[in-house]
């Protein structure tokens, strides 16, 4: 009985290497095939195609630069596998999910990979009770002097932290807002705070920072909330070029549905696009992002929690009325 036990085990650890291997390589093809997309800090000396209004995209702050502050998210794909005792646990402990048969076809691997997407993909709350407690009307009177949801916040703040204040990246962010060192001091003496480590000041510093970029992509509309993420994320200078490759292939620029999809060219395998768009430098001037696909996923997953945040919390902008579902706060 154990030799099955522990047969069975390592014949799920072997499926599931296969599901990951198999996605690998469809997840490859597919991005050959993509548009492409890129970042990092602006070079100014460089020569960029700029789409009409892009004069705009500029900060009227002589000592706030917002193209040179950068901010870092964990790999998904990494968490993925260094949590994947957790995936394991997941295959054991549902006997749906039981290999019966050496050979599984490719409606079955569908099916498998669907209820897994399901778990993936169910909404937790987190420990939104307690930091709305403490900072709710904070976070509010702010985000109302900014003209900006709540409740958006609260999701920038769960994707970035997972509400812990505590929270230090590998690439030195710290915070609930996760800032970056570099970026931290320059909101500090923008603000006047005595630091921006405090939850309190890392707050404040936060919000202002993404006001900032808000107000930047002021000509996209409604959309400039996700530009401004896109920015939070990866940087100010990588979406502007995102959105010069958008405008160079016909499409509107202002719209980020557009844009997100030529985010694939800002990779360093695009060379050939590049010397496209940027015909003298041949380079975006924000550097090439091989990594496209983070902020990418990063504005959905916000965008995703603050359409689930809108339906337990009341908005705070005079417009705003929405019913709300009751949550229990946790003993």
């Amino acid at each position: 009985m154990l030799k099955q036990i522990i047969r069975r085990k390592y014949i799920l650890i072997a499926v599931f290497i296969g599901i990951c291997l198999i996605a690998y390589a469809i997840f490859s093809k597919k991005n050959s095939q993509l548009p492409l997309s890129g970042t990092q800090l602006k070079n100014e000396e460089s020569e960029i195609l700029i789409p009409p209004d892009m004069s705009n995209l500029q900060n009227n702050n002589p000592n706030f630069n917002p193209n040179e502050k950068y901010f870092f998210i964990v790999s998904k794909c990494e968490g993925l596998f260094s949590e994947w005792y957790e995936v394991f646990d997941y295959f054991s402990a549902n006997k749906s999910l039981v290999i019966k048969n050496k050979n599984i076809d490719s409606a079955g691997l569908e099916k498998l990979s669907d209820k897994i997407r399901k778990v993936q993909n169910a909404f937790s709350i987190g420990n939104v009770n307690e930091l709305v407690s403490e900072y709710g009307d904070m976070i509010k009177s702010q985000c109302t002097h900014y003209n900006i949801d709540w409740r958006l916040i609260l999701a920038l703040i769960h994707q970035e932290s997972l509400f812990n204040s505590n929270a230090v990246s590998r690439a030195g962010a710290f915070g609930l807002m996760q800032i970056m060192p570099r970026t931290g001091l320059g909101l500090q003496n923008e603000l006047n705070l005595e630091d921006t480590k405090t939850p309190q000041n890392n707050l404040t510093a936060g919000m202002y920072y993404y006001a900032t970029l808000v107000a930047n992509f002021e000509f996209a509309g409604d959309e400039k909330y996700k530009f401004a993420l896109a920015a939070y994320n990866a940087g100010f200078g990588r979406v502007v070029d995102a959105m010069t490759i958008t405008f160079y292939f016909g499409k509107d620029y202002k719209i980020w549905d557009n844009v997100k999809e030529y985010y694939p060219y800002l990779s360093s395998k695009q060379d050939s696009v590049h010397g496209l768009v940027w015909p003298n430098t041949k380079r975006p001037p924000a550097g090439t992002l091989d990594n496209w696909i983070e902020p990418y996923k990063y504005v959905e997953n916000i965008w995703f929690y603050f359409n689930e945040y809108k339906k337990y919390f009341p908005g705070n902008l005079p417009d705003q009325k929405t019913k709300v579902k009751k949550t229990k706060k946790k003993n």
